[in-house]
């Protein structure tokens, strides 16, 4: 009997319009996100890694839904959503602006593009946040039409997708600057063009804006990178842990707060207008948080890739936390990990034990992030 797991492709889960494409470049396995089919890995994990490297990759994100906020409160509910003071956004500009509950807990963590002055979309990680957010605009009164729109992206990574991307769309690409975004027809197909994604490497995001068109748009691309070493790829457990790239439900979820995650940065307390989970914010920032996120090196060979359990964390045999991914990094020639720790350790230099099934692995914490984000 073959030990091998399969994930059977049906109607009751959403394909992506990139689907046909993804299969026809030799995609080998996937998981579900936002009820849709997102292609996790073609190579393997390490040969998917080392082929963005070395070219430009493109990758199905298809699964970051969209929630689009359109009317004349849709400011007033969009600001209410995030602590993010998204008055400092402009027509244009991305930002991330995370969901969170009454408790402070994350809800998601999506990036805000502001589309206009009266139109918003948030780009969501896993959960039913569109739900959460027709709900809240209804209970509050919010006169704005809350809605998923026909919009897909589709992520170009690596070293050449500046190349790629200006080869294709032009050279205002080099333009661009991070965190912002412009409105694009090429040859028919609507779309905004991002300058971000979702590692620290050099990339690009295409919001495709017409579902029937996106084998049409991968294959533009695919054509045009031919000489630049182009090949398929998916959001990569090495990549994020290398740039301190935090998944959503992987690494943290509603029983976190952004101090806990070093996120702090991003909550407005001082500003005027009123959000979720700001009285439980204002709370934690004056008592602080009672665990932390950071980072950790096991020492030893290299290990495989692991973000499917989360392992105990012991110091002197007590448990003070848990870790909840890791991967080795053959550029950093490192064993990378991320660990919850009780506040007391969360401190960089801390010798720890992870306590995995096949054995105790040693290890020493450090602070996040190992790479810092690739320049033009």
């Amino acid at each position: 009997m073959s030990n091998s797991s399969q994930i059977v492709f049906g109607p009751r889960v959403r394909k992506s319009p990139f689907f046909l494409s993804t299969m026809k470049y030799g995609a080998k396995a996937f998981t579900v996100y936002n009820h849709m089919y997102l292609p996790v890995s073609y190579e393997g994990t390490t040969k998917d890694y080392h082929n963005l490297l070395n070219g430009v990759q493109l990758w199905d994100v298809g699964v970051e839904r969209q929630i689009q906020i359109k009317g004349p409160d849709a400011e007033a509910l969009s600001q209410f959503l995030t602590p993010r003071n998204i008055k400092k956004c402009a027509i244009g500009q991305a930002m991330y602006a995370p969901f969170l509950d009454f408790n402070g807990g994350f809800l998601n963590d999506p990036v805000m593009l502001k589309i206009a002055e009266d139109c918003y979309w948030f780009s969501i990680a896993d959960g039913d946040s569109l739900l959460w957010v027709q709900a809240i605009a209804e209970g509050y009164k919010f006169v704005a039409e809350v809605t998923e729109p026909d919009v897909s992206p589709l992520q170009v990574q690596g070293p050449n997708s500046t190349e790629l991307m200006a080869k294709v769309f032009g050279d205002w690409v080099h333009d661009l600057k991070f965190y912002r975004f412009k409105e694009f027809n090429h040859e028919g197909i609507p779309m905004v063009i991002a300058r971000m994604g979702y590692s620290r490497e050099l990339c690009y995001e295409i919001f495709l804006q017409d579902h029937s068109l996106g084998d049409k748009l991968w294959e533009t691309l695919w054509k045009t990178g031919q000489d630049l070493n182009i090949s398929a790829g998916g959001p990569n457990i090495i990549l994020r842990l290398e740039g301190g790239i935090f998944s959503y439900l992987g690494d943290l979820d509603r029983s976190n707060n952004p101090f806990e995650v070093g996120l702090d940065w991003m909550i407005d307390l001082d500003q005027e207008d009123d959000f979720i989970g700001k009285d439980a914010l204002s709370e934690i920032n004056v008592k602080g948080p009672e665990k932390k996120l950071m980072g950790a090196e096991i020492y030893g060979d290299a290990i495989e890739s692991s973000n499917e359990h989360q392992f105990p964390v012991l110091i002197d045999g007590k448990v003070v936390g848990s870790m909840n991914a890791m991967a080795y990094s053959p550029r950093l020639d490192k064993n990378l990990s991320y660990v919850f720790l009780d506040i007391e350790h969360a401190q960089a230099g801390k010798e720890i034990i992870i306590s995995a099934p096949e054995g105790d692995l040693k290890a020493k914490v450090v602070d996040l992030p190992w790479l810092q984000r690739v320049k033009k």
